[in-house]
C-alpha cells in the first residue's frame, strides 16, 4: 500500500484574493476621506457677514485659513471617490475648478483648505483600514 501526495498551486487564486480585499480597502480609505470631506465642509464659519444679495438672509462667509463656507452646497454634494481597476490608487475630489481654488488660494483670496485637512484627519484611520487582517 502507498502513500500519494498531491501538492497544488493556488497562487492565482491567492492572488486574486489579495487584489479584490485591496480594492475594497481603497473604497474604504477613499470613502473615509471623502465622508470627513463633507463633515469638514459643514458647520458654522467665523469670517465676514453680510446679507445674501435680495434676500434678508444673513450669510457667514469664511475667514482665511477656515474651510469654505457654505453657501450652495454645490461643493459639498460634488465630492466623488475614485478607486483603479487593480486597487492600487485612489482618490477623492472634486470637478470643480473653485474646489481648487479655495483648497490653494489665488491672488485675490487668502487659501480656505478643505480636502488636506480632510485627509490628515483622517490619516490614522486609513492606517487602519490598510493594516486590518485581510478577509480569508
Amino acid at each position: 500500500m502507498g502513500i500519494e501526495i498531491q501538492f497544488e498551486n493556488h497562487i492565482d487564486e491567492v492572488v486574486a484574493k489579495i487584489q479584490g480585499n485591496l480594492k475594497t480597502k481603497m473604497e474604504d480609505a477613499t470613502m473615509t476621506v471623502r465622508n470627513k470631506a463633507v463633515e469638514v465642509l459643514s458647520g458654522t464659519r467665523s469670517g465676514r457677514q453680510y446679507y445674501v444679495p435680495y434676500t434678508k438672509t444673513l450669510y457667514t462667509a469664511s475667514a482665511p485659513g477656515e474651510a469654505p463656507a457654505v453657501a450652495t452646497g454645490r461643493l459639498r454634494q460634488s465630492i466623488a471617490t475614485e478607486v483603479s481597476q487593480d486597487g492600487l490608487q485612489g482618490g477623492v475630489g472634486t470637478d470643480l475648478d473653485y474646489g481648487l481654488f479655495l483648497e490653494q488660494g489665488t491672488s485675490k483670496m487668502q487659501p480656505r483648505p478643505w480636502l488636506r485637512p480632510s485627509f490628515e484627519q483622517t490619516q490614522e484611520e486609513v492606517k487602519k483600514i490598510f493594516t486590518e487582517g485581510y478577509n480569508g
